[in-house]
């Protein structure tokens, strides 16, 4: 029974503090500082997607960009990235991931990050999960293991979770 209750205790912390985890790294690499290529479209294609069962039809359009060192290409799903050849770019890289963030075309910036609105979800639904975690620790009447124990085991798998999130970021 011993098992069993610290088996759930880090359950209990331990998935939402993992989510919480994910959540903060996601949102510390989005945010990493970038750096600026300048470059020429060289090339532009779109490539559609049919439908399926589990997905809808969507397009993704593609730039091919040469700059001083070499040509890449890369795309998404946004319209306003697809380019006309010979227009000037400025491409920003983040310094985490190697990832392009975001393409400015003269007056217009094409942010091809995703939104935060996942992560904000992910952090308000992990703290309920902590919460939860918490307050069930506290009303749980089983005095095989004293109540103590479990709170500690839970916030020292919950911190754990956060200082890893940190570290990653």
């Amino acid at each position: 029974m011993i098992v069993l209750r610290l088996i759930g205790t880090l359950l209990w912390f331990g998935i939402p503090a993992g989510v919480l985890t994910y959540a903060v790294h996601d949102l510390g690499v989005r945010d990493a500082p970038t750096y600026s290529i300048e470059g020429t479209v060289v090339g532009h294609r779109q490539q559609h997607h049919e439908a399926t069962q589990d997905s809808p039809s969507y397009t993704t359009y593609f730039i091919t960009v040469r700059s001083a060192t070499e040509d890449f290409e890369f795309g998404d799903e946004q319209q306003a990235l697809d380019t006309e050849p010979g227009t000037q770019v400025v491409v920003q890289v983040s310094k985490a991931t190697e990832d392009i963030v975001s393409v400015r075309k003269g007056g217009t910036v094409v942010d091809l990050r995703n939104t935060v609105g996942n992560d904000i979800g992910f952090i308000v639904f992990a703290s309920i999960g902590l919460l939860i975690a918490l307050v069930r620790e506290l009303l749980l009447e089983d005095y095989d293991i004293p109540r103590w124990a479990g709170l500690l085991l839970g916030l020292l798998s919950a911190g754990g979770g956060v200082y890893v999130a940190l570290l990653l970021v």
